[in-house]
């Protein structure tokens, strides 16, 4: 059975990237373009960074794990390379590159004659130390999630085909509180390698927490009933979470590294199965607006960032205050992105196709 409230979790959370990486060019840390920095975009997009990738990992491998159970392993990996291969092959080649051009510019790295064309071939002068692309050089950018898509759905042929064959381990009598133990490999896969920004061992802990969702159904049963204890966890963690940041950013003040990371693992828990719990109570029937949207986020996910870079490099141009930088900023880009569906995506199959849209 199709577990509506996933899919309205998924739509909010790629959404939710475009004002998300649009206070990106307002916080304190790299990205392509930078402006006036605020403290309060620096906070939201921290709020947003807690949870984001962690329950789009989740909801990710809720579907995988519907998609091959229903296929066998060669329609699953032919679906899967369809589906995320090939579209992050031609993202790469052709929607990043325009991300490292402007970070290029903006930075002053390349004289501001230098046309996109000449640009082009640099795109692919590979460094290591700056694989974020922040100047420039090569980088998968936001496609990283999808690139981790491809191999966690290669790796989950086995794994998920492991948990399909056992028998459930949560019962309707399972202790509600037990869902706190899902604390742990949360905080081990993230101490474990502390400092690497794309950790792919405690993204596809969510992963196969999505397909647990699946198969232990009562899990359902657990979060839901926890949901208000869950909301405050979340957000008295955000709260202390913001708060350290705040004084790092501030005074320089600096948390254990350890304490700080179980802090931080705690709040993503709480605000991820807070979500699922209340999107579970209130969202989870068939709605015709979410089942067409749920078609296009992946492409929205895949165009998204781009836009981002190209209009906010322009925006700066404009004598205009950083709040109303940020709103035109968002607000085009979502305009950018229902144009390109009208006048590419709908008229040409194989445009749909490059995209990922169904």
């Amino acid at each position: 059975m199709r577990k509506h409230y996933i899919d309205g979790i998924r739509i909010v959370a790629i959404l939710l990237l475009i004002p998300f990486h649009t206070a990106r060019i307002y916080d304190y840390y790299p990205f392509y373009i930078k402006d006036d920095q605020s403290m309060i975009l620096q906070l939201f997009a921290i709020f947003l960074s807690q949870w984001r990738m962690p329950i789009l990992f989740l909801v990710s491998g809720v579907g995988t794990y519907f998609i091959l159970r229903s296929r066998s392993n060669r329609a699953f990996i032919h679906d899967r390379l369809k589906r995320l291969l090939i579209p992050f092959i031609f993202a790469v080649l052709v929607i990043v590159p325009p991300q490292g051009y402007y970070a290029a510019l903006s930075k002053g790295i390349i004289p501001a004659t230098t046309s996109y064309w000449e640009y082009y071939p640099t795109f692919f002068t590979f460094d290591l130390s700056q694989i974020d692309g922040f100047t420039g050089t090569f980088t998968p950018a936001h496609m990283w999630f999808i690139l981790f898509l491809v191999v966690f759905s290669l790796i989950s042929i086995a794994v998920f085909r492991f948990i399909q064959k056992k028998e459930s381990m949560i019962t309707s009598s399972t202790p509600s509180w037990l869902l706190y133990v899902l604390i742990i490999p949360i905080f081990i896969t993230d101490i474990a390698l502390l400092g690497m920004e794309f950790n792919p061992f405690y993204y596809f802990t969510f992963f196969l927490y999505g397909a647990c969702i699946v198969k232990e159904t009562e899990l359902e049963r657990m979060m839901v009933k926890e949901r208000g204890r869950l909301l405050i966890l979340a957000i008295v963690g955000m709260s202390a979470v913001l708060f350290l940041y705040w004084q790092h950013i501030t005074n320089g003040f600096d948390t254990p590294l350890v304490l700080f990371t179980l802090l931080q693992s705690i709040t993503t828990f709480a605000w991820m199965f807070a979500i699922l719990a209340y999107f579970k109570t209130y969202i989870n029937k068939k709605n015709n607006w979410i089942s067409s949207v749920n078609k296009k986020v992946f492409t929205i996910y895949i165009l998204h960032q781009t836009l981002i870079v190209v209009i906010g490099f322009y925006m700066q141009e404009l004598s205009i205050s950083i709040w109303s930088q940020f709103i035109l900023i968002n607000l085009l880009t979502f305009l950018s992105i229902v144009l390109i569906f009208f006048i590419f995506i709908k008229r040409f199959a194989v445009v749909k196709t490059l995209l990922g849209a169904k």
